[in-house]
């Protein structure tokens, strides 16, 4: 039997903490534990969405999704470097387009947190700087030179934007990242965006690596599931990445532009807020790990769990760099690491092509409660027991003693095994008790305690609460049943066994209980359940849903399936001799070549929405041309390689369907040789087509 031991002193958070986030009128405030708006308590939860990483016509439906995962404000950099390339000539067209951009977020209601440098990092060629920018001394100071180049380049921002400093829709804008110098260097930067017309609810900055609070920014944390932007090819140690615990910035993120020692730093008087809460993690070329759903989710409930009061994620869509351009960071230009041309899907909950992955269901899960459940759930109090290692645990509180016991555990790199888990929570005069729980290897979840629904007074149910339901003289909750431990609702003291999907509470509450399988299709659209097995989104009064053969959607308890003729023999893959293609370099390997073509026979495949090509692919990295164009590329990972034709069809129909694919052999030693979760053999390639699914859009009028 595991037990921890929890002392529950509840302390009001302190509504005056003498910030100066913002510097207009605004709705918008914070107290030393949360962030408010109208004096009211809220949870932000937001996502990173790239626009210029992002195809124009897809920027409504993309938006969407992240909203049908629960997500209420995006995150945006705004690359220098897509926009002033050439000295003095800004872009602002197609997909660069940001007014636009921000004109839809607005349209879809989410408020936006725009990080506008001037130096970003994200992955980018010189962190997003400008070619013609590098010459220049003094960068990421305060000189003259420099900073007169960052105003011009802001007031060019500014004027697409002006329109949307509303108090509104940008609601922060975060100025530089991961900085390494003195805080008197953002307040240098914060005075030029004022000057130059910028006016948010707040001003933010990366709280690493300075970890020196200042009252005039919000200071946003992270940390990644992964680190593979570390060095050596060795699998990592088990550092506590996904733990439960105080400490509030991460030692390792930023570590391969980061030097020197740093320690985890708490920041207990400053709301506990997130700019790159990691999903996901960007492969370089020398490691690759593979983002399991436990590991896209854990990060994010681990830091839930300790007290996080904004939720935000780097990234939560993936996204693709802009076409026939080497805008991506790699060691030709003195970064340490090496990334693909084009591909950015960071194994994001989201991915580049928009599937919503299993770590996004998972995610939609926590976010329909934080969005649903209790409003309150901001000011609860977190409280640790001061036992380290799995299980790592919590407990969120408010001052009533009501609130939540979180259980993780899960570390990546570290076996996890059943358990059974008791915890104690000492509340005082009132102390609390619960039951033991069987808690499974690898399991992360909460269950509420001491909450009162309609007059019906809840000790503890021993399920995940997922979201609450209120209309006319009924209250509907929804759970996800844990992995081993059976769902016991106590209510004033009498515990019944739930073996039913349903429990009736009296006073009008029903309990709704979903096993995992099926919690993770769930979905809530105007206060009644949706049951999806693929990605979906609601606009107006329709839910559209992206289905594959076999796949259905159920609205208002009637299933919806798509009805398709089958595509037969329209895709052919051969291997062929070599052929003189582009960017040969950024294979990163000594070894062996592979040409493949393919050819589609576009007049079956233009009804559908997308139509997924899925190729086995034993090899190191894969580039896919179209029409000449370099439209997508593959660090081997997983050794399976999704290509969706749906984000170059254009080229696809010019170029009567015919794709070229190019393919480097791993090598061992050397580049070529790489830290990979899949075997790989030494100087082999091979590239098969695995299956070809059609992708339907149904739309369902409510």
């Amino acid at each position: 039997m595991m037990n921890r031991t929890f002392e529950i002193r509840y302390t009001p958070a302190d509504t005056d903490g003498g910030f100066s986030f913002s510097n207009m009128d605004t709705e918008y405030s914070a107290t030393s534990r949360y962030l408010t708006r109208g004096g009211k308590p809220i949870l932000p939860i937001c996502g990173e969405i790239h626009f210029s990483r992002c195809e124009r016509q897809d920027w409504k439906r993309e938006l969407l999704k992240m909203k049908e995962c629960g997500l209420t404000t995006v995150a945006n950099y705004v690359f220098w470097n897509h926009h002033e390339q050439k000295k003095g000539h800004f872009r602002w067209d197609g997909n660069r387009d940001i007014a636009a951009f921000l004109r839809v977020c607005r349209e879809a209601g989410m408020g936006v947190f725009l990080r506008i440098g001037p130096w970003c990092h994200g992955e980018a060629r010189f962190g997003g700087f400008p070619d013609w920018l590098m010459p220049v001394r003094g960068k990421r100071k305060d000189t003259p030179k420099y900073l007169q180049y960052v105003e011009r380049y802001w007031r060019a921002l500014y004027e697409q934007v002006a329109e949307f400093c509303d108090g509104e829709t940008i609601l922060g804008i975060q100025l530089e990242n991961e900085y390494t110098g003195t805080i008197d260097h953002i307040h240098t930067l914060r005075r030029i965006a004022e000057r130059v017309g910028f006016k948010v609810p707040y001003f933010t900055m990366t709280s690493w690596p300075t970890n020196t609070p200042d009252k005039s920014f919000l200071q946003m944390m992270g940390g990644y599931p992964e680190a593979p932007w570390t060095q050596h090819k060795r699998p990592l140690e088990p550092t506590g990445r996904f733990a439960i615990c105080r400490g509030r910035t991460e030692v390792e993120i930023g570590e391969d532009l980061i030097k020197g020692k740093r320690e985890k730093a708490t920041f207990d008087d400053f709301p506990y807020t997130g700019c790159e809460v990691g999903t996901g993690n960007q492969v370089t070329q020398h490691r690759r790990p593979i983002i399991s759903d436990r590991d896209g989710y854990g990060v994010a409930f681990a830091k839930f769990a300790s007290g996080m009061n904004l939720m935000g994620y780097y990234m939560f869509h993936g996204g693709r760099n802009p076409r026939g351009e080497l805008l991506q960071e790699s060691r030709r230009t003195f970064y340490p690491n090496n990334y693909p041309i084009v591909d950015y899907d960071f194994q994001a909950p989201l991915s580049k092509d928009g599937v919503c992955r299993a770590h996004g269901d998972r995610l939609r899960l926590m976010h329909l409660f934080i969005n649903t459940w209790d409003a309150d759930i901001a000011r609860k109090q977190t409280f640790f027991s001061g036992e380290a290692g799995l299980p790592y645990s919590s407990v969120r509180c408010g001052e009533n003693t009501d609130g939540y016991l979180f259980i993780g555990n899960y570390e990546r790199g570290e076996k996890s095994v059943p358990l059974d888990f008791c915890a104690e929570l000492d509340g005082g005069d009132s102390p609390v008790v619960l039951p033991e729980l069987k808690i499974a290897a690898g399991e992360m979840t909460f269950i509420p305690f001491r909450f009162q629904v309609r007059g019906v007074t809840f000790d503890y149910v021993t399920a995940q609460p997922v979201a609450r339901v209120d209309r006319g003289d009924r209250t509907d909750l929804y759970f996800m049943r844990m992995e081993r431990q059976p769902v016991i609702v106590s209510v004033k003291g009498e515990a019944s066994l739930c073996a039913e999907d349903t429990f009736d509470a009296g006073s009008g509450v029903c309990l709704h209980f979903m096993d995992q399988e099926r919690a993770l299709r769930f979905h809530l659209v105007n206060g009644a359940p949706v049951f999806c097995d693929g990605t979906m989104w609601t606009e107006e009064d329709a839910v559209y849903a992206l289905l594959g053969r076999g796949q259905t959607v159920t609205v208002n308890g009637q299933v919806h399936t798509c009805s398709f003729q089958e595509p037969e023999d329209c895709v052919r893959l051969e291997r062929i001799g070599k052929v003189r293609l582009p960017y040969d370099y950024y294979l990163y390997s000594h070894g062996d070549r592979g040409y493949y073509r393919m050819n589609l026979q576009m007049e079956q495949l233009r009804e559908f929405d997308d139509v997924v090509l899925d190729l086995r692919f034993r090899g190191l990295n894969l580039q896919v041309f179209c029409g000449g164009v370099l439209v997508d590329d593959y660090f081997n990972t997983d050794g399976v390689y999704h290509l969706h034709i749906r984000h170059f069809r254009d080229l696809l129909e010019r170029s009567g369907g015919e794709i070229l694919i190019k393919t480097s052999a791993p090598t061992a030693h050397g580049i070529g040789h790489v830290y990979s979760e899949i075997e790989m053999k030494p100087g082999f390639e091979d590239l098969t087509l695995e299956s070809v699914r059609p992708v339907c859009l149904k739309q369902i009028v409510l």
